[in-house]
């Protein structure tokens, strides 16, 4: 039994003449007072609609959510349904094709149409991917800073706890899907090999690491505290039953056209209501939304962590999963959020850029004159910013994505240059600014 129950309104307490005037006047009420802004980027549900004004041909908040309920009726069936064979259904608001009109525009290689050059589009998607699998850890309870696991993941440093670990193995799973599997179908091994790259060494109970749950596992969807069940999943046999359907479908095996941003979205909120592992559910889903529209040359979806901002507004992620499930089986919730979050990930992002492109234009100003390649001008002018910070091949290479050598070249040049020093430092031999760096760089 759910122990965390949505407040539902009875309508039968609603009159029968009442209702046969709502019907009847159904489309003027609704469009006269411009009901459809509680079912558009907002898609609200009854525990805000009951604190809204009344319109003056209703009766009171029942009625009005009687109405909204009436005109939500008219939404398309999924493939995606309950344990008792009561099917999702999906409702798009007119917001949505807006988006998907960006999508299409803007999310291709050409990404947001800014001129980046090829090391800048690998350093922006580095970052991207790095950004992603820390939010999509954090969203699970991983407790280290964002700062010090881009810190670990830019050094390579091995994981000093099991959040540390989370994150490290989500950075993997990502690698994992973008360089071997985005042109790949998806499968059960492969899905449970997914789950064990990013589960691995972070489980109570290594024996959950690459399996799907079983009954006597006895899984449950809690909050975070523990105190309330917000989800029962299936019982194992339908549970394998509805995620081969999964499969089929991440395989476009029907024949009906959707969108790829919808579709990814259906199989995000799939994965996790079907729950098919003892952990790493949410992980999971995340990153085979991410797989499914790299798969579909949505190429931005590498450089935008759309966790990032799912992990700064984790109850209402946690919401519009209860909304959707125990409000008639109601998709359109959980689709509207992603929506917004995808938005938000897209301006936030066109903004940093757009930032970074003009403090970069000032930086080559300022250092125009010295005799150096992009790589090296970016490293002393975050060593003018940083005097105490140090640098090494690993760090410079990855940052830079890079060879090796190349990586190696960059730093010997500016050693013989004076502009930094090494010095050995257990196995590594890190570099540091020299200390007049500044006077050197006039």
């Amino acid at each position: 039994m759910i122990e965390h129950k949505i407040e539902k309104v009875n309508f039968d307490k609603i009159s029968k003449d009442r209702k046969e005037y709502i019907d009847e006047n159904l489309l003027e009420i609704y469009f006269d007072n411009f009901l459809f802004k509680f079912s558009w980027k907002k898609y609200l549900y009854w525990d805000k609609i009951k604190f809204q004004d009344i319109p003056k041909q209703l009766k009171g908040a029942e009625e009005l959510w009687y109405v909204i309920k009436k005109m939500r009726f008219f939404s398309m069936p999924t493939h995606l349904k309950d344990e008792k064979g009561k099917i999702f259904k999906l409702w798009k608001p007119d917001f949505i094709e807006e988006l998907l009109h960006k999508l299409d525009l803007k999310l291709g290689w050409n990404f947001l149409n800014v001129e980046l050059s090829d090391a800048e589009r690998k350093i922006f998607l580095q970052n991207g991917i790095a950004e992603e699998s820390i939010s999509s850890s954090q969203i699970e309870g991983a407790l280290t800073s964002s700062k010090v696991a881009k810190e670990m993941i830019a050094k390579w440093r091995k994981p000093n706890t099991k959040d540390e670990k989370m994150i490290i193995n989500n950075y993997k799973a990502m690698q994992f899907v973008k360089d071997e599997y985005k042109d790949s179908k998806l499968t059960l091994a492969w899905l449970l090999e997914l789950q064990s790259i990013l589960t691995k060494g972070t489980l109570d109970e290594p024996n959950q690491v690459g399996r799907l749950r079983k009954d006597d596992d006895e899984i449950v969807v809690q909050n975070s505290i523990g105190t309330k069940i917000l989800h029962i999943p299936m019982k194992e046999k339908e549970m394998k039953e509805e995620l081969q359907k999964l499969i089929n479908f991440a395989n476009d095996e029907d024949e009906v056209f959707i969108h790829p941003f919808i579709k990814a979205t259906l199989l995000h909120f799939w994965i996790g209501f079907l729950h098919p592992f003892c952990d790493g559910n949410g992980r999971t889903a995340r990153t085979i939304f991410y797989w499914y529209l790299i798969r579909k040359w949505y190429w931005g979806f590498s450089f935008i962590p759309v966790s990032k901002a799912i992990y700064e507004s984790k109850k209402q992620y946690a919401d519009s999963y209860i909304y959707s499930e125990q409000d008639d089986n109601d998709l359109t919730y959980f689709l509207v959020y992603i929506a917004n979050k995808v938005i938000q990930s897209m301006d936030e992002f066109e903004d940093y850029v757009n930032e970074k492109i003009k403090k970069q234009k000032i930086m080559y100003m300022e250092l125009s004159h010295l005799w150096m390649n992009e790589r090296q001008k970016k490293l002393i002018a975050h060593f003018l910013k940083n005097p105490k910070s140090y640098t090494n091949t690993t760090i410079h290479k990855n940052h830079n994505s890079v060879a090796l050598n190349t990586a190696k070249s960059d730093l010997i040049d500016l050693m013989n240059k004076w502009f930094i020093y090494r010095e050995k430092q257990w196995k590594y031999v890190n570099y540091f600014p020299v200390l007049d760096l500044k006077d050197k760089t006039w």
